[in-house]
């Protein structure tokens, strides 16, 4: 099944670039991910239950051989036997067809339910590695544009605080201006170690889905196009979610098999019948004789009780199964929550991002003024560091509501239960290379 998922990567991956795309994650994941790796020998584990369940219909077939030697002194008065010693052989083979086993049609109701609930948590699983293989991507280009820009405004801030020595020097400003300046870039110097500190973090959590260091990831083009949810409905895509989405439809499976559990242990109550089949073979050297025997018969149990154990069992079983039925409805209810907050993702970052495009452009124009006030006096240096933080702030902002953007759209199809490998090449066209 993994080897499919990875061909299935292959046919729609990316052209190779000198930087890795959102499809190079997420291939590497795929290959290198434990998680679905775990959830691939998972599923293969629990099909295995299914032979193991009709192995209780099928027939058995048993063979119990002995052999002994003998040496006695004396012998009883009513054996004539030609020897004191010798050998003795017996042999037992047997045969056994269940015919009637509640338990056993129990066990195979469960086993088939039980592999449907694990191909559909390692679909389940698919999806979610390929939310988060985007999840880590973005934020990892999230902490490089914020790294970048405190770069940027660390050197833009030192360029001001020359300026502001020099000035002060000739008398133009007050040492406060001078102050402040250094103030703002020493605030500077420690907002580009804590963001370095984040890019480190974010590499190490893509490592640790892929199995290696990444230095260099596509970006974001700037003309990715905001498209809102389709249907652009927040309650048809609850009900979507509610009928599809995967870990609900797995739940609700476990959910089965609790029940099913139930029958199997009252199971324990009713009578089993079977029919067998003997040959049986003995070879006694001392009594100097050999026989054999065949026989055919039905086995017929019936349990009368066994000190409340089955009760026991049962009640126990009814108390998980109402343990399943609460837990499924947890997970409803947080599966409409995840689908009405990735629905509402999408609308509000749509406005945000263009907000944040809109406050770029205005914030520059901000600055350009408050840059000429500050030239002829009729702004402080105070003003320029806080104009200047604005614009750095709106750009680092505008390209981490993009990101966000895709996560949500991305999060809305997972709660859908219809995230899919195209959805991810979908955006992996919107990103470029930089560099390249």
């Amino acid at each position: 099944m993994l080897k499919k998922l990875l061909l299935l990567s292959l046919i729609f991956s990316a052209p190779a670039s000198q930087a890795e795309d959102l499809m190079d994650i997420y291939r590497q994941a795929l290959i290198s991910d434990p998680e679905i790796r775990a959830a691939e020998f998972g599923s293969r584990a629990v099909a295995t239950s299914l032979d193991q369940a009709r192995s209780a219909y099928r027939p058995t077939i048993g063979l119990n051989s002995t052999w002994s030697y003998v040496s006695q002194d004396s012998k009883p008065s009513n054996v004539i036997s030609p020897s004191d010693e010798g050998d003795i052989t017996d042999y037992t083979l047997s045969i056994t067809q269940p015919i009637i086993n509640y338990n056993a049609l129990a066990l195979k109701k469960q086993a088939d339910i039980n592999n449907s609930r694990a191909e559909t948590e390692f679909y389940s699983t698919q999806q979610e590695v390929m939310l988060k293989a985007a999840e880590r991507y973005f934020a990892y280009l999230s902490a490089q544009s914020a790294l970048e820009f405190a770069r940027s405004e660390k050197k833009a801030i030192d360029k001001q605080l020359e300026q502001a020595k020099k000035r002060f020097e000739v008398g133009l400003i007050a040492i406060t201006d001078v102050h402040e300046a250094q103030a703002a870039y020493d605030l500077a110097v420690a907002s580009e170690i804590t963001a370095q500190n984040l890019v480190d973090s974010a590499s190490e959590a893509l490592t640790e889905i892929t199995g290696k260091p990444h230095y260099d990831l596509e970006r974001v083009s700037k003309k990715l196009p905001l498209v809102r949810p389709d249907p652009e409905s927040m309650a048809t895509w609850t009900d979507i979610a509610l009928q599809q989405n995967l870990q609900l439809k797995a739940l609700e499976l476990q959910t089965q098999i609790a029940k099913q559990e139930i029958r199997l242990r009252k199971a324990d109550h009713y009578p089993t019948l079977g029919l067998f089949a003997r040959h049986n073979f003995n070879d006694n050297d001392i009594r100097a004789q050999e026989s054999t025997r065949d026989t055919v018969g039905l086995e017929l149990n019936i349990p009368i009780y066994e000190g409340g154990g089955t009760s026991a069992r049962v009640q126990e079983a009814a108390y998980l199964y109402s343990q399943a039925q609460e837990n499924l409805e947890q997970l409803r209810r947080s599966v409409l929550r995840q689908a009405r907050d990735a629905y509402r993702g999408v609308i509000n970052g749509i406005g945000q991002v263009q907000a944040l495009d809109q406050a770029s452009v205005s914030n520059t124009s901000a600055l350009e003024t408050t840059q000429a006030g500050f030239e002829v006096g009729t702004r402080t240096i105070v003003d320029v560091l806080l104009a200047q933080r604005g614009l750095f702030g709106a750009r680092r902002d505008f390209n981490q509501a993009r990101h966000e953007y895709i996560l949500n759209v991305l999060r809305l199809k997972l709660a859908a239960g219809t995230l899919s490998v195209e959805d991810l090449q979908y955006f992996n066209s919107w990103l470029i290379d930089v560099d390249g």
